[in-house]
């Protein structure tokens, strides 16, 4: 009798603790909820370790690989959001990472490495599958300590969630990360699963939490309905799906009033989706905020850009190669330089290259500034001196007035604020008014049918969406955008695919003695592509045709030429004429409406 009402009297007590007991945040609730998914990601590598050395048959492997990537995916939000540099340890791509500043090169590892593995048709090496699985391990169990140290807000929560969609519509349906399994839609309906769990913890905090919840349903159920990777409608998702839960998330913020991220990246912390005529702040990268742009910096920019005097012979200017009318390219195979000689590249558009972390083909220059210094010092295209710039501009009297203007704090005219005025221009050159982004915008009549199949055919069979990533379509990497990506192509002389031979340029590898590097270039943006004919960093391509067949047949090394450090996968992609037909009318839609 006694036990029984000790256990009564004890019942009571915890119940009456408990109601005293203060109401868990929702972000405590997601933190719990990312160390439960966390430690069974552990427990699931921990047995594919145990699996992996019992060294069963490659479709054991394989479905026991597939349920470690599809656990990954639960966790992704957070892990990319807080530990981008030991995820790219669990989840990079499978070529070297190269730190150039401390001249050294670091294994890839993780699960697109183990993918290659045993996704092939030679024998697995069950040496290199063990080594890498164990360093998988060490990795996700170092993401567990370092989680003990991160302290989450509301704002962080809003600010993962909404760069996994972002990371979902421009690496995640392209099958960015699983190239062998082709698992990328199953993967893409664990993340909108797992998106739901997370969000779920806001249900009291979010006024419109229903409409959200319903909008992330419907998006996993599109993704179950539609599981074949080619045929996947992508721009349905997008316009449909994602698009409405990015803002339907984004209104949920503004009105339970969790600030939003400004944390001065390329990608606006409160842009609603990466469509957003604003999404994108160009002013990001610079190094201090009193170089940022006005009206009159972008004047004086644009004047200098198309004066003839900047050059060594008073012959050439900016505007030379890159000319309004060909999306400020200049219809060249390649330019002219000083003294009307041509040098040994072709001149890449410049709208939207203040979207980029490095500039040239090459990824010499930093900054836009360091470009333009770049340009009009060297011997081969402008052969001119920015102390020479600085001295125009402070004795004709209307440089002296615009420079005025533009910069009313300053009693000298130093070359450091020419970079700039001339930087400032090229900044302003983002329109994101083409078709294409209108139709991402909502309006459905933007884009023909065919413009449409041919986005699905890029994003999907064709993967030009792994390297030309939305919505920039150039390499800087989404959702954070920090980085700017260099490939190697295996690039030809020319469209002669039955005599193929090897462009020469060494690309990065002219500057960075890395052999991983060598003819290696940057990734350009294929806006506005229909006018800046010909193509690749020799204008080795004359049509968008050309381009397509030469990546149709797996590049230099597809072709039968030694490339042993191509990055573009040697395999033919095996493209239709009616496919390529489309991707090439989409990509003409990417051109941008004159302002």
């Amino acid at each position: 009798m006694k036990n029984i009402v000790f256990a009564v009297f004890a019942g009571i007590l915890i119940s009456i603790l408990n109601s005293c007991a203060p109401e868990k945040q929702p972000h405590e609730m997601v933190n719990e909820k990312f160390v439960s998914d966390l430690d069974s990601l552990i427990l699931l590598n921990d047995g594919f370790l145990k699996t992996v050395r019992s060294k069963p048959g490659a479709e054991t492997l394989q479905k026991e690989f597939l349920k470690l990537r599809l656990q990954y995916k639960k966790v992704e939000a957070f892990a990319e959001y807080f530990f981008p540099t030991t995820v790219r340890m669990i989840n990079g791509a499978p070529l070297d990472e190269i730190e150039d500043e401390e001249n050294a090169v670091f294994e890839p590892g993780g699960l697109q490495v183990i993918e290659e593995l045993i996704y092939s048709d030679e024998p697995v090496d069950q040496e290199e599958l063990v080594r890498h699985s164990r360093k998988m391990q060490v990795n996700v169990k170092r993401i567990k300590t370092l989680w003990a140290d991160i302290r989450i807000t509301d704002s962080h929560v809003m600010n993962a969630l909404r760069l996994e969609m972002f990371r979902l519509i421009s690496l995640g349906i392209s099958g960015f990360d699983t190239p062998a399994s082709g698992n990328a839609l199953a993967e893409s309906e664990v993340v909108m699963q797992s998106f739901r769990h997370y969000a779920q913890f806001y249900k009291p905090a979010l006024p419109e939490y229903v409409t959200l919840d319903s909008l992330a349903t419907r998006a996993s159920s599109f993704l179950k309905q539609n599981n074949s990777f080619n045929a996947f409608d992508r721009a349905a998702f997008i316009v449909d799906y994602i698009n409405p839960l990015c803002r339907s998330l984004h209104k949920n913020q503004q009105l339970a009033a969790i600030p939003f991220m400004n944390d001065r990246k390329l990608l606006n912390g409160n842009a609603a989706t990466i469509f957003d005529t604003n999404a994108f702040n160009p002013e990001a990268l610079l190094a201090d905020v009193k170089f940022s742009a006005t009206a009159d910096r972008i004047a004086l920019g644009k004047a200098l850009f198309y004066d003839s005097r900047i050059s060594g012979d008073g012959k050439t200017n900016c505007g030379s190669c890159h000319q309004p009318d060909k999306a400020y390219a200049d219809g060249l195979k390649t330019s002219k330089g000083f003294d009307n000689k041509f040098v040994s590249r072709n001149a890449p558009s410049i709208m939207y290259a203040s979207l980029q972390q490095a500039l040239f083909y090459d990824l010499r220059a930093p900054s836009l500034e360091d470009q333009a210094a770049d340009v009009i010092h060297n011997k081969l295209e402008m052969h001119g001196s920015m102390d020479e710039v600085a001295k125009l501009v402070a004795t004709d009297e209307n440089y002296k007035r615009d420079f005025r203007k533009a910069y009313p704090e300053l009693t000298v005219i130093k070359p450091v604020y020419i970079q700039n005025a001339m930087a400032a221009f090229v900044r302003s050159l983002n329109p994101f008014n083409s078709p294409f982004d209108k139709f991402m915008r909502g309006d459905k009549k933007a884009l023909t049918d065919q413009q449409i199949a041919g986005f699905n055919v890029f994003m999907g069979k064709a993967k030009c969406g792994t390297c030309h990533f939305v919505p920039l379509f150039n390499g800087t990497v989404p959702p954070d955008f920090q980085r700017t990506e260099s490939e190697v192509l295996g690039v030809t002389v020319n469209a002669n695919w039955k005599n193929p031979v090897l462009d020469i340029d060494p690309g990065r590898g002219v500057h960075d003695q890395f052999p991983q590097w060598k003819n290696a270039f940057k990734t350009s943006s294929v806006r506005n592509i229909a006018k800046t004919a010909p193509y690749m960093h020799n204008g080795a391509f004359a049509t968008l045709q050309e381009v397509m067949e030469f990546y149709n047949e797996g590049g230099g090394a597809g072709l039968g030429l030694n490339v042993p450090n191509q990055t573009l996968a040697a395999d033919k992609l095996n493209l239709t004429e009616n496919e390529i037909a489309n991707v090439i009318s989409f990509m003409e839609a990417l051109t941008d409406a004159p302002e």
